[in-house]
């Protein structure tokens, strides 16, 4: 799959919690993705391939169990030569259109814990598809 970054990964929303001894390790991680209509839109074709938003849902308590971390990551691309709705797309494709975002998930997780803990935790974790 060939794919052209239509913008920047775009962070939705980032939480960052303490948790309690209730808490329990998770690890929930969603991709999903919307087709685009720019069919109104003078500066993008659809020739090459569709328009959409890929996004990656999150919600997270890595062991040991001591924060969780939740949001939502987005970014905007073109699949060349994809027209479709986005659901037959197969779990490799998935992973490089995902990955830049969950490495924002990390990236984030990391630079918060250096600061709250005085030690980065590395998530480092592949999502499910």
């Amino acid at each position: 799959m060939d794919f052209k970054k239509g913008t920047p990964v775009t962070v939705q929303s980032f939480h960052y919690d303490l948790t309690d001894e209730k808490a329990v390790a998770k690890s929930d991680v969603k991709p999903g993705i919307r087709k685009l209509d720019v069919s109104g839109d003078d500066t993008h074709s659809e020739e090459d391939g569709s328009y959409y938003d890929v996004a990656v849902f999150f919600d997270v308590i890595p062991e040991p169990v001591e924060f969780e971390v939740s949001g939502a990551i987005h970014q905007i691309v073109q699949i060349k030569g994809y027209h479709g709705d986005g659901t037959d797309i197969d779990n490799a494709d998935w992973q490089l259109l995902s990955r830049p975002l969950v490495e924002y998930i990390e990236t984030l997780t990391y630079e918060v814990t250096q600061v709250t803990f005085d030690k980065p935790v590395n998530l480092n974790f592949k999502a499910n598809f």
